[in-house]
């Protein structure tokens, strides 16, 4: 039961980076992708870090001893949880022109995403 979280957490991080984000990105206006994904991209984190939480009680409550599940858990959550901190500082950088913010926002936002892509594969894999 508790590998159907990680689970979860990997399809959703694949379908929404490699399917929804270029799909918007490659059929709407800049000004209509940027309103589509400023609403998207909170409820992405929220939901990866919501799952995250499930992930560790769900652990917890199979008696679940594996200490790296927890690390993977706990890092999903934490990452995502910074994800979802520094979307207002990535919109304010963005609709300031501040490129050079924007751009270390953005990568730190993807590193974080790949990071718990990663570490999720890697608990179903353990």
């Amino acid at each position: 039961m508790y590998y159907f979280f990680p689970g979860m957490i990997v399809g959703i991080v694949l379908f929404q980076s490699a399917l929804v984000a270029p799909t918007l990105f490659r059929e709407l206006e800049i000004s209509e992708f940027g309103v589509v994904i400023r609403a998207l991209w909170p409820k992405f984190f929220l939901c990866i870090t919501l799952l995250g939480i499930i992930t560790i009680i769900t652990l917890y409550l199979t008696g679940q001893e594996n200490n790296i599940h927890y690390i993977i858990g706990l890092l999903t959550i934490i990452l995502a949880g910074i994800c979802y901190l520094i979307i207002p500082a990535t919109n304010r950088a963005s609709d300031e022109g501040n490129k050079k913010l924007f751009d270390s926002l953005h990568r730190i936002s993807v590193s974080f995403t790949l990071m718990i892509l990663l570490s999720n594969i890697a608990f179903l894999a353990i």
